[in-house]
């Protein structure tokens, strides 16, 4: 008889630099899974001694002395060229990993192309979450910035880019600076336990590794969403929800090539509010051909109802040929949002955002 047990799932979020060990410091104390594994990757021996919650791993000690990369990109490419067996070592055996970096620096723009060459070459899917810098930093910053971010689309599955003005629009003004960077680590984990429950977690309806590798193959932006249900009557408007965050600006998935949408439920959810949810859904994406996988989970320790996640790949690129700021998502609050912000409730909003892709 043929072994019947489910190969394991290892989704590996790793941190590069010192935006990204934060980053990963906050979301470990957060977010616990048996098959989640979170490390930081640094040039500054420091910086990785706050880190205290999960692995580090120092490189490049014989460049840079473990002192940091000083801004300097090549330094820090340098620094993960020659620390590539210990990267290699890092990642074995994982199967999904998720790379959050702060672009505009040294070591996460610089050492962030060399590990995604490194996961490349081992046959890892791999999506990034990068931030730019504040427009205050000035235009060397936002240089590096953007020329990393170029080279990151190009070998990422799909990149998230979170611009660090843009929590200025879309945030209370009184909001405050670590609050504010915590609530972008919560976003992102609120997307990484979506994906870990639809690809770790049995259900009525699976979708499986093979089913996210094929979707994340698609050549074009993406798109994810992650929207909330109360009740059983609202998977439709968690599904609007999760493409209408207030946070941002609405996003078009019409002409995308693929979709998945995950429901997790606390109870079993009625075949009719199931089916118009995806008629919804069709009528969003606006076009007949598009392959569409669906997954359906119950999980009772859900605080709510039901969780929609929508993950839409091979969305045409807006500007195909466009570096500029303009590419990425700018988070603003409509007029009759601000006084919601004005309370911890911003942390608790559904997640969009919009990535761009290899394209």
């Amino acid at each position: 008889m043929h072994n019947l047990e489910k190969a394991e799932i290892n989704i590996h979020v790793i941190g590069i630099g010192g935006c990204g060990g934060n980053a990963i410091t906050n979301m470990a104390q957060i977010c616990q899974h048996k098959n989640l594994r979170f490390s930081s990757i640094n040039t500054d021996i420091s910086a990785l001694q706050q880190c205290n919650n999960h692995e580090v791993l120092l490189i490049g000690e014989n460049t840079t002395k473990g002192f940091g990369a000083g801004a300097d990109p090549v330094v820090a490419r340098e620094a993960a060229e020659q620390s590539e067996d210990a990267l290699r070592t890092l990642i074995e055996g994982d199967t999904l990993i998720i790379i959050v970096a702060g672009l505009g620096g040294g070591t996460g723009s610089g050492a962030a192309p060399v590990l995604l060459d490194i996961a490349k070459e081992s046959d890892i899917n791999v999506m990034c979450f990068v931030t730019l810098p504040f427009n205050s930093e000035g235009g060397k910053r936002k240089d590096i910035a953007f020329h990393a971010l170029e080279q990151i689309k190009q070998k990422a599955n799909a990149t998230l880019i979170l611009s660090n003005d843009s929590l200025i629009a879309a945030l209370d003004e009184t909001v405050g600076l670590l609050s504010a960077f915590r609530h972008c680590d919560t976003q992102m984990h609120r997307i990484v336990e979506a994906i870990i429950t639809m690809l770790t977690s049995t259900g009525y309806i699976n979708v499986d590794i093979n089913d996210f590798s094929h979707i994340l193959s698609l050549e074009g932006d993406t798109a994810l969403g992650v929207g909330i249900a109360e009740d059983n009557n609202s998977l439709c408007e968690a599904l609007t929800h999760a493409l209408e965050n207030p946070l941002v600006e609405a996003q078009s998935i019409a002409g995308t090539k693929g979709v998945i949408v995950q429901l997790s439920c606390q109870e079993e959810p009625s075949l009719a509010m199931y089916e118009e949810m995806l008629a919804r859904l069709q009528v969003l994406i606006d076009g007949a051909s598009a392959l569409v996988i669906s997954g359906v989970t119950v999980s009772p320790e859900l605080p709510h109802f039901a969780e929609v996640l929508i993950i839409a790949t091979g969305i045409p690129t807006q500007h195909p040929h466009d570096t500029s700021e303009e590419k990425v998502v700018p988070m603003k609050l409509s007029s009759s949002d601000v006084h919601r912000a004005k309370d911890t409730g911003y942390l608790d909003i559904p997640t969009f955002v919009r990535l761009q892709g290899k394209g």
